[in-house]
This record gives C-alpha cells, structure tokens and sequence, in this order.
C-alpha cells in the first residue's frame, strides 16, 4: 500500500508544500555531474569501480543550466529516510517526460538515508533551474522485511 503524503512528508526533508503531491513527495534538483569514463560492475561488487563524475551544476550555486543531449548524473537536494518497514519508489515527473528526458532510478531498500543519485537522460535539450521538482517519491510499506539497507550509498 502506498503511504500518503501526510505521513511519508516525515521521510523527505520537505522544503514546502509545494513539494507534496496527491501520493508523494517532490524531489527537487542539488547537483548535476557529466560522467566520463568507464564504470565496471561484476556479480560480487568486488571489481565494482565507479566512473568519474564532474560537478557542473549546483542548485546552492548556481541559477540554471542547459543541458545537450546526453546522460548526466542527478543528486537530489532533498534528503530521504526510509522506514525499516518500508521501501521507496522514483519515477520521473510527467513534465520532464514530455520535454523529451527521462529519470533512471532504482528502488530504494528499507533503512536507505541519504541524498539520492538518479540518471537523467536527455533526449532534447533542456534548461534546468535551481531547485527544479525532477521526480516524485512514493513510499510503500513492505512486509516481510529481511533487513535493512546497508550499502555504499547509504548516508551520501
């Protein structure tokens, strides 16, 4: 079931309400990096290397940027607590669908803290400005829990 606003606001530091949405929370942009090089990932996470990520866009900084096509690395300015009994859904903001760019993102596991990453794909230039709601966040509880998250993205 999904937990409504009312309640999942608790899990997302809420800027205002302009952020709360009929069944989730708003994310908004922090920071922008351009990927360059090669990542590898393997089955056990022991070769797992990263690429390099270049900052070219902070919302604390900055007022826009126009991004070309291409991928870029999104580091929400909204901070996320998921309960232990609870997972989390991203998807992309209808808006930004239909400007041509699109929100890769992953469930977030119960007990995950932080400020998340996503990938935006851009397939038509964009202007972006600070602060801009990119994604909506749907909290859902989950019975049965195994554990919690406790990953390398945990508190980033």
């Amino acid at each position: 079931m999904i937990i409504g606003p009312k309640i999942s606001r608790k899990f997302v530091k809420v800027v205002d309400d302009t952020q709360v949405q009929q069944c989730g929370i708003d994310l908004r942009v922090g920071k922008i990096f351009k990927i360059e090089g090669e990542g590898v990932l393997d089955y056990s996470n022991e070769k797992r290397k990263l690429p390099q990520y270049r900052e070219i866009f902070s919302s604390q900084e900055d007022i826009k940027i126009s991004l070309d096509m291409g991928v870029y690395l999104i580091k929400v300015a909204d901070r996320i607590e998921v309960p232990r009994d609870t997972c989390a859904l991203v998807y992309p903001r209808s808006s930004l669908l239909r400007m041509g760019c699109t929100l890769h993102t992953a469930v977030h596991d119960p007990g995950y803290e932080g400020y998340p990453e996503y990938l935006l794909d851009v397939k038509n230039p964009i202007t972006l400005y600070r602060y801009a709601r990119i994604a909506q966040i749907l909290f859902i509880r989950c019975s049965g829990v195994v554990g919690t998250y406790c990953g390398i993205y945990q508190r980033r």
